[in-house]
């Protein structure tokens, strides 16, 4: 009996020493194969991480690639005409030029339906008027640079009218091919006299104030004048009314 319970003690402990062993055995196992599937999840990471890197870094060469290749200026080469007699090219070459021209920026000009507004400033009254007026022939088709030049030659070589009216200045104030506005100041005190008396080849000449448009000639010779007179004549006489030079004339005449 006692063999017996021996021998099973014997089994039993070879049974619990070879579970133990089993089991430690197992334990190390699991954990050596949970350390290679962490070792080969984290070499696939990293393997995915260095493809998406690799496919940012493609992608973003070839946007800098790109970008650069629309930046940098193309030179067209002109091919000789082989065929200058092709009537097909030449309508081409048509196309393209009129393709140039309908690109361009036409500026605006004065047509024969702009309304012309004309100001007029008297510095001396303080009146000021405006009228609407037709174009002048000349205005038509003229831009704002063309009709600014056209007014600064008008001022520059006024008529007699405007001078003795004291015309200052001739201004554009507005323009567009609806409307232009136009402005003309005076001012009559700038003019002191409308006569200008003088002497040439003996003769006395009657002068507006511009000195140079003959008013009269009186046909009167200054050869018979005190010297007195004859001296401011040389020096030429600015008379201010016309009452006042009928007086001179008839001195002169007598």
């Amino acid at each position: 009996m006692k063999r017996v319970i021996r021998y099973v003690s014997f089994v039993l402990a070879l049974g619990v020493m070879f579970s133990a062993c089993y089991y430690f055995s197992y334990r190390s196992a699991l954990k050596k194969l949970r350390h290679m599937e962490n070792q080969q999840s984290m070499n696939a990471l990293f393997d995915e991480q260095m493809r998406f890197a690799e496919r940012m870094f493609a992608n973003l060469t070839g946007s800098m690639l790109a970008d650069a290749g629309a930046d940098t200026p193309v030179q067209a080469t002109v091919e000789p005409d082989e065929n200058p007699e092709n009537p097909a090219e030449g309508d081409m070459a048509g196309e393209d030029e009129w393709a140039v021209e309908a690109n361009r920026i036409e500026p605006e000009r004065i047509f024969s339906g702009t309304k012309i507004v004309s100001e007029t400033y008297d510095t001396v009254t303080g009146v000021f008027t405006m009228q609407e007026i037709m174009p002048d022939s000349a205005m038509i088709g003229m831009t704002r640079e063309e009709l600014s030049a056209y007014l600064a030659d008008e001022l520059e070589n006024m008529p007699l009218s405007e001078y003795e009216k004291g015309l200052l200045s001739n201004e554009l104030i507005t323009f567009s091919k609806e409307k232009v506005i136009l402005r003309k100041t005076y001012d009559p005190g700038r003019v002191d006299f409308l006569y200008y008396i003088a002497v040439k080849n003996g003769e006395i000449i009657v002068y507006h104030s511009d000195q140079k448009t003959v008013y009269e000639y009186t046909g009167i010779s200054a050869l018979g004048l005190a010297e007195e007179e004859r001296l401011a004549l040389l020096e030429g006489i600015r008379v201010k009314t016309a009452e006042e030079l009928f007086s001179l004339l008839e001195s002169y005449s007598s």
